[in-house]
C-alpha cells in the first residue's frame, strides 16, 4: 500500500494568463491516410502541414481509437514521422497532445513526441523505463522533459507521472503544456495531472509530481515535431514501438478542462472548436 503525504488534485495548471491570447490550433493529424513518396499523412490547421513518414512507420486506415478511422504504427527500430515548418514557437506557451499504445511494458525509454534541435530536443514526452520486476516484468512511468538551450550546459526540467493506462486496452492519452506566463510545465495522463509526495519513512512509495511551476522556457526548436523519436547528443534515439493516434499541437497552454475533453475517446472533436 502506498504511503503518501499528499495526493491532491493540482490547482488549475496549464491555464493561460489573462494577458496571453487563447490557445490556437497549429496542427492536427487524424492519421487516417498517407500518400506520396515519401508518404505523407495530411494535417488540419493553418497551412495543412503534413506528417512525413520514415523508416518502419505506416498508417492503418482501417483501425481506429477515436470515432474517426486510422492509426499510425511504428516498429521501434527506425520508424518515425516528422512535421517541419510548423508555425510554432517552443519558447512560448504551447500544448502537445495525442494517444499512444506502446507494445507491452518496454524495458527501455521510448519517445512518443519531441520538438527537435540540432543536438538535443527542446521538448520530449516519453515512456521512461525504471526497472524490471521479477514477476510483473518491466516497470516504467511517463515523463516529459524541457530544455532551455540546445546542447551542453542546458537547464533541464523533468516531470513524471505514474503509468496509468486507459480503460481501452493499453491506449493512453498524453498531453504536455507549457505556460510561459506562469513558468508552469505540466504532463497530463488520461486527462489528469498528478501530485503524490511520499512520506520520508515510506519504503513502498514513489513520488509523482507531474508539474513544475519553476520551469525555464524551452529554446525555440527548429528541427520540427518528431513522432516516435527524440534528439540526444546529435543523434536520433528512443524509437517508439507501438501505435499512435489523433495528435494535436497548439500555440498556447490548454486548460485542464480542454485536455480532459481531448482525452475522451468517445467523441470526435472538430479541429476548429478546441481551444
Amino acid at each position: 500500500m502506498l504511503a503518501a503525504v499528499a495526493a491532491a488534485a493540482l490547482g488549475a495548471p496549464g491555464q493561460a494568463a489573462a494577458t496571453e491570447e487563447a490557445p490556437q490550433v497549429v496542427a492536427r493529424w487524424k492519421l487516417a491516410t498517407a500518400a506520396g513518396t515519401p508518404q505523407v499523412s495530411p494535417g488540419e490547421g493553418p497551412g495543412g502541414v503534413g506528417l512525413q513518414l520514415g523508416g518502419g512507420a505506416e498508417i492503418d486506415g482501417a483501425e481506429h481509437l477515436i470515432p474517426a478511422p486510422g492509426i499510425m504504427r511504428l516498429d521501434g527500430l527506425d520508424g518515425y514521422a516528422e512535421a517541419t515548418g510548423l508555425p510554432l514557437h517552443t519558447d512560448q506557451s504551447f500544448t502537445l497532445a495525442g494517444w499512444a499504445n506502446p507494445v507491452g511494458n518496454p524495458a527501455r525509454d521510448m519517445t512518443v513526441f519531441s520538438f527537435a534541435g540540432a543536438d538535443d530536443s527542446a521538448v520530449t514526452v516519453r515512456w521512461h523505463y525504471l526497472w524490471t520486476d521479477p514477476v510483473a516484468g518491466p516497470v516504467g512511468e511517463w515523463q516529459a522533459e524541457l530544455r532551455d538551450t540546445d546542447g551542453t550546459g542546458s537547464v533541464t526540467t523533468r516531470v513524471n507521472h505514474s503509468d496509468w493506462r486507459s480503460v481501452l486496452e493499453h491506449w493512453t492519452h498524453l498531453a504536455v503544456t507549457y505556460d510561459a506566463a506562469e513558468s508552469r510545465f505540466t504532463l497530463y495522463v488520461d486527462g489528469n495531472p498528478e501530485r503524490q509526495v511520499c512520506a520520508d519513512d515510506a519504503t513502498d512509495c514513489r513520488d509523482y509530481v507531474s508539474t513544475s511551476a519553476t520551469a525555464a522556457p524551452a529554446y525555440d526548436a527548429t528541427g520540427g515535431l518528431q513522432i516516435g523519436r527524440t534528439r540526444s547528443d546529435g543523434a536520433w534515439t528512443e524509437y517508439f514501438e507501438g501505435e499512435l493516434d489523433d495528435i494535436w499541437v497548439f500555440q498556447g497552454a490548454l486548460s485542464e478542462g480542454s485536455i480532459m475533453g481531448l482525452a475522451d475517446y468517445n467523441i470526435e472533436r472538430d479541429t476548429s472548436t478546441v481551444h
